[in-house]
């Protein structure tokens, strides 16, 4: 082979894995950084309206050590960076920084004061800080008069230093397979054609985002072990975006209260029923894997629809019916995870055609969609929900065996009971 073709060969390599790992790693931890964000600026409005609720009467009062006393408890919560009380003359009644207490309040460059929002929250750069959200709330009479307001400051450090992390590490990945990719292109030679076909096709396939590619190469030359190599490392791969999907799955569950570890039950359950009617092993764990990341879609749907607690309207609902596309698109884009797409987009189907989005019906409907159907259903009837309390097991049974044949494939209820039964001997 000319000296010419293996250069060639080593920069298209080198290219096609530098664009495919960097691209696909910063796509992931822009996406996940932008939730976490929003989580911090919602935490954040909490926290600066409680300081506003619980300051109203000392403020009116000119009680400055009680609200130098609900500052100083604000500043406990993590993330806070300043925390200050207002009066209606804009002066500073209370301050986390006690020598700025009696002075006139300025808003900073790039902070607009508030006028007659409910709620201001405004991003801006603190020469001291860094990044920083900026929260004010209006302190207000039961009558709606304004006589102050309380300013929360939430700090990105954290959040820009978990994804400066997770991007990192996907660089040192990146950084071992450009020296695999190197030794490669220097170790073929004319008489490993056919091996170096095999590895060529597999490299593509790795670099293309197809981490579930393995290459195999028999024996235990440079070559094979190199293909093991390459093995290893798109199991890596894989691993580090299943786990940045999981972080997002994990960090919008947090957007509503009852959901906490719903997901993760849905995983556990959806198992042992697919273990217990024989499955293969990997179609197990992808079952697992879609149960884990069912509510990436959710991403989509606003924080008003999510916490709800009443009846929604007909625009709610539909846009609430939209989570299993979005989260299917978001799982499309990564090749490795491919096979969860069709068991997220389809596990809100009924056995009877009346589901959503796409209203097939019966064996029509994936059997990883049809078992995780009946997990979530399972676990949400045994969790308390937003608006009504758990029932038992045994009445959760029962509601399954009602939906058996209209709203559940009656034979993986069946065996979701029998799994069930199976779990409770055990423990």
């Amino acid at each position: 082979m000319r000296a010419g073709l293996k250069l060639q060969f080593l920069l298209m390599t080198v290219a096609l894995v530098v664009i495919t790992v960097f691209g696909s790693s910063y796509f992931f931890t822009q996406q996940e950084r932008d939730v976490l964000i929003r989580e911090m600026t919602r935490r954040g409005a909490t926290i600066a309206r409680n300081l506003g609720v619980i300051s109203t009467d000392s403020l009116i009062s000119g009680d400055n050590l009680s609200l130098a006393t609900f500052v100083n408890s604000t500043m406990k919560n993590e993330g806070v960076v300043y925390a200050f009380i207002l009066n209606e003359k804009n002066k500073i009644s209370a301050h986390n920084h006690i020598e700025n207490v009696g002075k006139s309040y300025l808003e900073p460059s790039g902070v607009r004061p508030l006028t007659n929002e409910e709620i201001l929250i405004q991003p801006y750069w603190n020469k001291k800080k860094g990044k920083v959200i900026d929260i004010v709330i209006p302190v207000n009479l039961r009558n709606g008069v304004q006589v102050g307001s309380a300013h929360v400051g939430m700090s990105q450090k954290s959040i820009d230093k978990y994804v400066a992390q997770a991007f990192r590490d996907s660089l040192y990945i990146a950084a071992g397979l450009l020296i695999i990719g190197i030794l490669i292109a220097i170790i073929l030679t004319n008489f490993m054609l056919k091996p170096f076909g095999d590895l060529v096709r597999g490299v593509k396939a790795i670099g293309d985002g197809n981490l579930n590619y393995k290459i195999r190469l028999k024996g235990n030359n440079e070559l094979a072990m190199l293909g093991r190599s390459f093995n290893e490392m798109s199991d890596h791969l894989k691993d580090l975006y299943i786990g940045m999907l999981r972080a997002m799955a994990k960090a919008l569950e947090s957007r509503d209260p009852f959901a906490g570890g719903h997901d993760q039950r849905v995983a556990e359950y959806a198992g042992a029923c697919a273990r217990h009617i024989n499955l293969p092993r990997e179609e197990v764990e992808n079952i697992r894997l879609a149960a884990q990341v069912q509510s990436l879609g959710n991403i989509a749907v606003p924080d008003a629809i999510l916490g709800n607690t009443g009846k929604l309207s007909d625009e709610e609902r539909e846009k609430l019916k939209e989570h299993p596309r979005v989260g299917a698109e978001i799982l499309n884009q990564v090749q490795a995870l491919r096979g969860t797409v069709k068991l997220v987009l389809h596990h809100h189907e009924r056995f009877d055609g009346n589901g959503y989005p796409e209203g097939i019906m019966g064996k029509e409907i994936p059997l990883g969609s049809r078992i995780l159907a009946v997990a979530d259903a399972f676990d949400a009837m045994t969790s308390v929900q937003k608006h009504r309390e758990a029932i038992s097991a045994d009445q959760a049974v029962a509601e399954l065996k009602k939906g058996a044949g209209t709203q559940f494939d009656p034979e993986i209820v069946a065996a979701f009971i029998g799994a069930l039964t199976r779990r409770q001997r055990e423990a």
